[in-house]
């Protein structure tokens, strides 16, 4: 199993995932030159690419989804409720390449997949725990909060890239207007880093070693500001970095980390 993130952040979030022969990207939200670019920068080609499995409808996530689906034979995966927004005025062989999906677990090949939702101010967001043999890694980025049953399904994970989007006394002093600041800050908005480091904390104790802080602001974070307030609660807390837990953060200008995961938990 392999996961690299591609780009996170307001410009455009793609990550690119790899388990026996099945090639996927979770959400197309640059352009589609950019993603070939960034394919390339991990040495893959976009013709390789098997299926995009889209979160939610947000321009940052669904940018380059069509015109990835019209140019190469990937199929797209999207939740039904986004049917009539993504697919409006579609050519009818596009249409045809794109699976409308549930909260119900599917495979693509040997990969299963199970979606589950998140609040965010969209019309459906989903998570993601993608599972090859014993190998386990979720995705759970844009949500105001983490809700019982998304963190249910992620527990027990291998990797997990969680959602550290902002610094909240960045966030108040920063240039968005008021009611942006209260929508970023709502339930259905996005993580601050305290949260996200809370979160960490919860899913470290239950075994899982690899997080990737993702999603970040550029107007109210830091990647150093994100990284201390996980790696400090997890050091008070008595775990050891890099060596029990190892921290990460993903970029909007660069691919991350390259994770590799053998096939069993013994690798």
């Amino acid at each position: 199993m392999r996961v690299i993130n591609l780009a996170s952040g307001s410009k455009g979030n793609v990550t690119f995932f790899e388990a026996s022969n099945i090639k996927l990207l979770l959400d197309a939200g640059l352009t589609l030159r950019e993603i070939e670019k960034r394919l390339e920068l991990i040495n893959e080609k976009a013709e390789n690419i098997d299926a995009i499995i889209i979160t939610h409808e947000h321009v940052d996530h669904i940018k380059g989804f069509i015109p990835f689906l019209k140019k190469y034979n990937a199929r797209g995966y999207i939740h039904k409720s986004l049917e009539s927004r993504v697919l409006k005025d579609l050519p009818q062989a596009i249409i045809d390449k794109i699976s409308l999906i549930e909260t119900y677990d599917f495979s693509i090949g040997e990969v299963k997949i199970m979606p589950f939702e998140l609040p965010h101010d969209s019309i459906s967001c989903l998570g993601y725990c993608f599972m090859y043999k014993d190998r386990k890694v979720a995705f759970a980025t844009d949500l105001g909060f983490m809700p019982k049953l998304a963190l249910d399904a992620i527990i027990g994970s291998d990797l997990v890239y969680i959602e550290s989007n902002h610094d909240l006394k960045m966030l108040r002093n920063c240039k968005y207007p008021y009611i942006v600041k209260q929508r970023i800050m709502s339930d259905h908005g996005h993580l601050s880093n305290n949260q996200a480091a809370e979160i960490v904390l919860r899913l470290a104790r239950h075994g899982t070693k690899y997080f990737v802080l993702s999603h970040m602001s550029e107007n109210s974070n830091t990647l150093e500001q994100a990284y201390l307030a996980s790696a400090r609660l997890l050091e008070d807390s008595g775990f050891v970095l890099e060596k029990d837990v190892f921290l990460r953060y993903s970029r909007q200008d660069m691919p991350g980390n390259n994770f590799n995961f053998g096939e069993d938990k013994n690798d």
